[in-house]
């Protein structure tokens, strides 16, 4: 299997697992990303113990000169999301700088949304603070904030976190899950914020569960069932995998009745070793959960289980696809996660993830359906239709009212070299997943990958995108770099984007 699974399972996560092993002191040099790309260039790789040495990045994503770089400035449609709210603290954490987007659309209101994201990267591991964001005029405009009480940049106790997820429940509730943890000890934690108006303000951090100086809880995701035909409407269900040094990896999900203001004990999804485990809620409130299963380290796979009495027991997962993946040079992306939709009128389930196997060596994106309720797979299928040779990677899947399969991701078609311009695209099925037609260009301009967050393993973008959907529309949600940064002349910034598209 390529090297780059076997980091993957090892350091999926934003964390790195660096808490079991003495991590790196917070007094760290304060962040330049000019700094970093020479350290890069000169140094050549850094070294963890848990990963071992890393390979250089490519000379082509470090000079700067042999590429020219494109026009700063929003490509047209596009509206910023981000405002950068957290000021430079003089330490390692990247200012200016937002990664890991997620969407989420209140199903009684189309034109309310809810993003969140990171703010204040850390190259070796999580973020400052999460960032949320509320639009009720479909996307034109949004209030933003960080989500309060979490990290000790927000009033709360934590120096790190990680991984947002958000979710609507009824009547326009609010849900943001994180990850809490320390740099240099081994607490951490799952917790869920809930907001009563939408989004606009905040509870504190509820605990959903505690790791222990032997666990630790990783790849978090929420959904709350919505469903008018559900006996358990209004349920929120948060689902992870729950590292355990050098014995497993199980994916469990704890749920709450009481509006996410208490989350029963976790119950077990699946032994074994697990990772990214997404959950979704299809008719009748039957529950599902997709992630990506390594205790093959050869073959790794996507599994589906359901569940029917709400998360108390499971069926015997079933096997989605094999997973095959050779990466982006300098870069980290999702690297085989699940992205998973469900259509709301039949149950039908859709899930895109990143492969190789449609061109070997080159990442493209596969798709796969369940019109049985997960009990059955399609075969895999491409999706994206840009050259052999250009890497398509991360993707997210959306589902609109009509049954029109959306699935946005990043794609380096344009650049000549296929190394670091990227650009956002938005595929469409208008048979429920059977076939897609030509991709959407969301960006009419390219942006330089290389003035991306920055981790250990390469420029960040996200292990994961956003991608919601409304009545013949669908809203993208992803991080670029167009605008020129305010603290480090002569590059540009990450930020969080978004662009309405109609389904076409």
């Amino acid at each position: 299997m390529k090297r780059i699974l076997a980091v993957l399972f090892l350091s999926l996560s934003s964390l790195s697992l660096f808490a079991f092993i003495g991590g790196p002191p917070e007094g760290q040099a304060p962040f330049s990303r000019s700094r970093w790309l020479e350290e890069r260039e000169k140094e050549g790789a850094r070294f963890t113990a848990l990963l071992g040495p890393l390979p250089a990045l490519p000379e082509r994503l470090l000079d700067r000169k042999a590429k020219p770089r494109p026009p700063h400035g929003l490509p047209t449609g596009v509206v910023r999301v981000s405002g950068d709210l957290l000021e430079p603290d003089g330490g390692a954490g990247q200012a200016e700088t937002q990664a890991e987007p997620f969407l989420a659309i209140d199903p009684g209101n189309p034109n309310h949304m809810l993003a969140g994201y990171q703010e204040g990267r850390f190259d070796d591991g999580g973020c400052r603070a999460l960032t949320l964001a509320v639009t009720t005029n479909g996307g034109r405009t949004w209030k933003e904030s960080l989500l309060p009480n979490l990290t000790r940049d927000t009033g709360g106790p934590w120096q790190r976190t990680s991984d947002p997820w958000v979710a609507f429940g009824p009547g326009g509730r609010a849900y943001f899950v994180s990850l809490g943890f320390d740099a240099n000890q081994v607490g951490n934690g799952v917790f869920v914020s809930s907001s009563d108006d939408g989004g606009l303000t905040w509870g504190d951090p509820v605990t959903v569960h505690l790791g222990s100086g032997t666990t630790f809880d990783d790849k978090e995701a929420v959904v709350v069932d919505t469903r008018a035909d559900s006996p358990y409407r209004g349920r929120v269900y948060v689902a992870w995998d729950e590292v355990v040094t050098n014995q497993g990896q199980p994916v469990v999900v704890s749920w709450s009745d009481d509006g996410g203001a208490s989350f029963t004990p976790p119950a077990v999804i699946r032994q074994g070793r697990g990772v990214g485990v997404v959950p979704v809620v299809g008719p009748g409130g039957v529950l599902h959960a997709v992630w990506l299963d390594f205790a093959n380290l050869n073959s790794p796979t996507l599994q589906a289980s359901r569940s029917t009495d709400g998360g108390a027991t499971w069926s015997f997962p079933v096997t989605i696809s094999f997973v095959r993946v050779s990466g982006v040079a300098g870069a980290r992306t999702s690297e085989g996660l699940p992205a998973v939709a469900v259509d709301s009128r039949n149950g039908n389930l859709y899930v895109a993830w990143q492969d190789d196997r449609a061109n070997p060596g080159v990442d493209r994106l596969l798709f796969s359906r369940s019109t049985d309720g997960g009990e059955t797979w399609s075969a895999p299928r491409p999706v994206g239709d840009g050259p052999a040779d250009a890497p398509d990677f991360t993707p997210a899947v959306a589902v609109t009212p009509e049954g029109q399969v959306g699935v946005s991701y990043y794609s380096l078609r344009n650049d000549p070299d296929r190394a670091v311009l990227v650009d956002e695209y938005l595929a469409v099925s208008r048979d429920g997943g059977q076939t897609f037609g030509k991709s959407q260009r969301v960006t009419t301009r390219s942006w330089d990958l290389r003035d991306a967050a920055f981790t250990e393993r390469g420029f960040f973008l996200g292990d994961y995108q956003g991608l919601v959907a409304a009545s013949k529309r669908f809203h993208p949600f992803w991080v670029g770099t167009f605008l020129p940064s305010r603290i480090d002349p002569g590059r540009r910034q990450p930020d969080a984007l978004t662009r309405k598209m109609t389904a076409r």
